[in-house]
């Protein structure tokens, strides 16, 4: 903000992330600690994934960017930036690199019964939305999903035109 002749940056603060206020430039702090650690890292990391989050800390540590601008670098949306921000705020350079399940892991869906039982229910007209689907997987099966993995699921059996969004 310009009160006639002076630059006023107010700055929002949460955690080690700084926001700057008018221009919205996100700006990490990071320790000299973290500044070796991220270094070191950048030249020995081999996972694209990983790199790529070490990418967005480099970019947000330099606080040039927007936060529109940092997901427009890496090919990513606004929310997605903001949620690796959030794991690098309460986890630091190892929180942001942490995986919320690993690699490869198999999806619940994946399994015969419940791809017979979604199938069943699809051609019966059970549900009529994928939030329904959604609703029956977490109080039969106790699995929890998005309306958008259920419609992946659905497309890769060919039953996601018999839903609604």
């Amino acid at each position: 903000m310009i009160i006639g002749r002076y630059s006023l940056d107010i700055f929002s603060v949460l955690g080690d992330i700084v926001q700057i206020m008018g221009r919205k430039k996100t700006r990490i702090i990071l320790s000299e600690a973290q500044r070796a650690e991220l270094r070191r890292l950048l030249r020995t990391v081999k996972d694209e994934r990983e790199k790529e989050r070490l990418r967005l800390v480099v970019l947000a540590a330099s606080g040039e960017y927007t936060l529109e601008e940092m997901a427009e670098k890496l090919g990513r949306v606004r929310a997605t930036i903001q949620n690796w921000l959030a794991k690098f705020n309460t986890g630091g350079i190892k929180g942001i690199l942490e995986r919320d399940t690993s690699p490869g892991s198999v999806s619940p869906i994946s399994s015969l019964e419940i791809q017979k039982e979604m199938r069943a229910g699809i051609e019966t007209g059970r549900w009529r939305s994928a939030g329904q689907v959604a609703a029956w997987l977490r109080e039969k099966h106790g699995i929890k999903r998005a309306t958008k993995s259920i419609y992946y699921w659905l497309s890769k059996k060919k039953g996601r035109t018999s839903l609604k969004s």
